[in-house]
């Protein structure tokens, strides 16, 4: 007999369509068909602890945080988040108006199924159809930087939830999204590779570790921009000593960790100060400098102006 689902996702149900798997009802997660759920509100305090099935997510107005294990992460309407199956998180948004935060989760066998479509030839297809393939899915736990095919079948999936009908027709629709969503995430994942080989390490499941380590680093501090982080901070998150950490990271990104955090903290200010009720030294403080001429200096420096400059000119 089911359980009753937690607050979080019983307060989707309304717009949720197949199933999304809830750990803290008695539904059997490798029974449960792909499902799609939206959740609509102005602001959802941390949820319990979930253990996912493979999962993408986004945010469609407006900032979601993430703590996937202990990592943290943050996805807007530029991002994605990936979730991978038995992987524990929390979540949490606020803001000024309803958000819109939509996943798809994707049943394990279907996963499977697609996979092997992939990777398999087409003559041992044909041999063998019905063959699963035993190839792990696991994607890097990152933000994703959002993908055009990928939004939009995220944009034909929020256009369906506002039919009433749940036809046949509507059924096929959400299929075809389905599987066109996950051959796009395998895809993307893949092509991953070329940034792996940025890395020196001459093994490449040496420079794979190191990437997923770099990103998760990375994604921390993009939800953090409301403070000042240490290099020697950052490298912890990513099991790495602070000089190895600094490079590697500059060979990836292309940028130092450092000069990466500022420009962070540097655009969320941006962000504070089009907020008409600011003022330049509150935006100070939140975005983590204590000394007000640095934060001043840094932003002119990037801006062509001063905070109050552009704070002034947004009205």
């Amino acid at each position: 007999m089911t359980t009753k689902l937690c607050p979080y996702c019983n307060s989707a149900k309304s717009v949720l369509m197949g199933n999304v798997y809830c750990s803290h009802s008695a539904d059997d997660m490798p029974k449960l068909e792909n499902g799609s759920m939206m959740l609509k509100a102005d602001e959802l305090e941390e949820t319990a602890d979930h253990v996912s099935r493979l999962t993408i997510r986004l945010s469609l107005n407006g900032d979601q945080y993430y703590k996937v294990g202990s990592n943290d992460h943050v996805i807007d309407p530029k991002s994605y988040l990936v979730i991978n199956q038995g992987q524990h998180y929390r979540t949490a948004f606020e803001g000024t108006k309803d958000q819109e935060m939509i996943l798809v989760a994707f049943k394990p066998s279907f996963v499977s199924t697609i996979l092997q479509s992939i990777v398999t030839t087409e003559d041992r297809l044909l041999d063998d159809p019905f063959k699963s393939t035993e190839q792990p899915v696991s994607f890097f736990e990152k933000s994703y930087e959002m993908d055009p095919e990928i939004l939009g079948m995220f944009l034909q999936l929020r256009k369906l939830m506002d039919e009433e009908d749940l036809g046949w027709k509507k059924e096929f629709d959400l299929q075809s999204i389905y599987s066109t969503l996950l051959t796009r995430l395998l895809f993307v994942h893949k092509n991953l590779k070329q940034d792996i080989d940025k890395l020196k390490s001459a093994k490449l499941s040496t420079r794979t570790e190191l990437y997923r380590r770099l990103t998760i680093a990375r994604d921390y501090m993009d939800a953090h921009p409301e403070k000042r982080i240490s290099i020697e901070d950052v490298a912890t998150v990513a099991f790495l000593s602070p000089h190895h950490f600094k490079r590697a990271f500059k060979e990836l990104f292309n940028i130092t960790p450092h000069q990466y955090h500022i420009e962070k903290r540097l655009s969320y200010s941006r962000e504070l100060l089009a907020d008409q009720s600011s003022k330049v030294e509150d935006v100070c403080r939140k975005v983590g400098f204590e000394n007000s001429s640095s934060f001043i200096r840094l932003f002119r420096e990037h801006y062509g102006c001063t905070p109050r400059a552009y704070h002034l000119n947004n009205f």
